[in-house]
């Protein structure tokens, strides 16, 4: 039984009762994700120019799962082709890992083009995703594998945070933890690509199923509060110009759908660790969120956290939260949590805005399948 299924059951066990209809709910998810994907979609059935931070694998996961809901062979071919653009972009690195920005190296002046997590570890897992369900593609999901294998890698359980993308180094020294929700974003790659990896390269499989068992058996999993929250940090630090709630939301995400992507990871441990941090956005993230009229209370804030997420200012807040709390079982509260943010849903979006809104719609859809 898949984990989302018996978290339900054990809800509606426990004696809790889903006023929300799941039927319609999923109607609407499946209209707004369709509407969004459709504007992207030029008259000859290519996809307009993506924008952002790893875009067009997190659209190219969406395109794919509705073909997968609707049997639409144009949202296939989407996939595929936004997916081996992927593919052609990173061959064009020497590392294989795509820039991102200009960063600067610590203590040194010097600024280089960086790339790495969380965006790193998205594009490789989805386009992951889309090749294995098609199959026949055993050469490019043996790259990616490589690309992750070779990925900067500490032996205590945590990927670099960004690399140099000429040169390959780390901007920091991998001595140093990384932020939680990037070695998490790695860590769902390098499983997708373990999992997809097990008959045709049994050896890189492995040593990415080590690296990802370490990371969260040695690192994320006894990182957690007791009340279920994850720290910024895996050293506990939470910086004050950073929203840290946003962050914690993320790392939820990536290990649900590490989940997702990969069976062995259904599994008592993280199903666990996932359900505190899920109770958590249930508690202290949901009432200070629309429609809800709560304020953010003085636990695990920082300056930078919103008293209150307005919708209408920051719609992915209530996309990522809707997400989270229906994974957790949360039906009632993720469905009116949802539904408020489709109100804001920014359609045919090609920037990330479009991404933060679609990703959620069409894996809350793969979560409820």
């Amino acid at each position: 039984m898949k984990t989302h299924v018996l978290i339900l059951f054990l809800y509606v066990l426990c004696g809790h009762t889903f006023a929300a209809d799941v039927t319609a709910f999923k109607s609407r998810l499946l209209a707004a994700t369709t509407k969004h994907l459709d504007l992207l979609l030029k008259e000859d059935g290519t996809v307009t120019e993506l924008k952002g931070k790893g875009g067009d694998g997190e659209e190219a996961l969406a395109f794919y799962r509705a073909f997968e809901f609707t049997g639409d062979q144009r949202y296939r071919k989407a996939a595929l082709s936004l997916a081996d653009r992927v593919l052609h972009d990173m061959r064009e690195m020497k590392f294989g890992v795509l820039p991102i920005k200009e960063k600067e190296k610590p203590g040194t002046g010097k600024v280089f083009i960086g790339g790495g997590p969380p965006a790193f570890g998205f594009y490789t897992a989805n386009v992951a995703y889309i090749l294995h369900k098609e199959g026949g593609r055993a050469e490019d999901l043996k790259y990616l594998g490589k690309v992750l294998d070779e990925y900067p890698w500490s032996e205590e359980g945590w990927w670099s945070a960004d690399i140099d993308v000429k040169t390959g180094e780390s901007k920091q020294p991998l001595t140093k933890p990384s932020i939680i929700n990037k070695s998490a974003a790695v860590a769902m790659a390098a499983g997708m690509l373990s999992e997809a990896l097990h008959e045709v390269a049994p050896g890189l499989s492995a040593r990415l199923k080590q690296k990802t068992d370490k990371c969260l058996y040695a690192q994320i999993i006894p990182a957690q509060l007791e009340d279920g929250f994850w720290h910024y940090s895996l050293s506990g630090n939470d910086p004050k110009d950073k929203d840290i709630l946003g962050y914690f939301m993320l790392t939820i995400q990536e290990l649900m759908e590490l989940q997702l992507f990969n069976p062995a990871y259904r599994e008592p441990k993280l199903d666990a660790a996932l359900k505190k941090a899920q109770g958590f956005a249930l508690q202290s993230i949901a009432p200070m969120t629309d429609p809800n009229t709560g304020t953010a209370g003085a636990a695990h804030t920082t300056p930078s956290t919103p008293k209150h997420y307005t919708l209408a200012e920051e719609p992915k807040r209530g996309f990522q939260l809707g997400i989270v709390l229906i994974g957790g079982g949360f039906l009632d509260e993720g469905v009116k949590i949802m539904d408020a943010s489709l109100q804001h849903f920014d359609f045919g979006n090609a920037g990330m805005d479009g991404v933060h809104a679609v990703a959620p719609t069409a894996g809350i859809l793969a979560l409820l399948r």
